[in-house]
């Protein structure tokens, strides 16, 4: 007996595939499916092994080739995923922020990029991120979010942009009090393969760089086992 894998009711058997194989027909979702597919992105746990894999420095090549399945797919289930996640709700106030930018390389683009954000200097939790140029109005995206928490102290670099946009009542300049940050630095060029230095690893389209850091950011939030 083939149940149906939407609502579980059992299937009757509905003629052929056009690759030869038996096709079964739910009466109650009006779906059709086969028993088993040859193509190996139909599995419920694909997702889950996509996200393991990006996030433990392989790229989408890398994914495509432990898969077996096509690039293209593997983008599109990226891009799926990254559609299900939803902005963290962060209610907390009075704590500590470091903020930083680092480089990123966008082959198609051109040129380099820079990848900004901030992270809690207790709890490690990402507040939000930006991706783009070092300029002021850009890096108070990020920034401006980290205000709205009202913030007892936030940590920088000598960047000059930071002094335009954080109030000097809260705003503490200098590398030694941004290594927190700088560590998380190395994770990431670490567990994302298309933000490692000087390898032929990059990202082509600046979409799918913060498609895959937003993902490594809060992915961890969905349950991916049944995504």
């Amino acid at each position: 007996m083939v149940k149906c894998k939407v609502c579980k009711n059992k299937c009757v058997k509905n003629g052929f595939q056009t690759n030869g194989k038996q096709r079964y027909y739910c009466k109650s979702c009006k779906l059709s499916h086969q028993k088993l597919y040859t193509y190996k992105a139909c599995k419920h746990t694909t997702n889950y092994k996509i996200y393991t894999l990006l996030i433990n420095s392989c790229g989408i090549s890398d994914i495509s080739r432990v898969l077996k399945i096509s690039r293209h797919t593997v983008k599109k289930r990226l891009i799926y995923i990254n559609n299900q996640i939803k902005p963290p709700i962060i209610n907390e106030t009075h704590q500590h922020y470091e903020v930083d930018e680092m480089q990123v390389k966008v082959l198609g683009m051109g040129d380099y990029f820079y990848l900004t954000y901030a992270i809690n200097r207790e709890t490690k939790q990402v507040i939000n991120f930006c991706i783009g140029n070092r300029t002021a109005v850009h890096l108070s995206k990020v920034v401006n979010t980290v205000l709205l928490l009202k913030p007892k102290r936030i940590y920088t670099d000598k960047w000059r942009s930071y002094k335009k946009i954080i109030p000097n009542t809260i705003h503490t300049i200098g590398k030694p009090f941004t290594n927190r940050i700088e560590r998380f630095h190395l994770n990431l060029r670490t567990h994302l393969k298309c933000l490692s230095r000087k390898t032929i690893c990059y990202s082509k389209q600046l979409k799918t760089m913060e498609t895959m850091v937003r993902i490594y950011f809060w992915g961890h939030t969905l349950n991916l086992k049944t995504l």
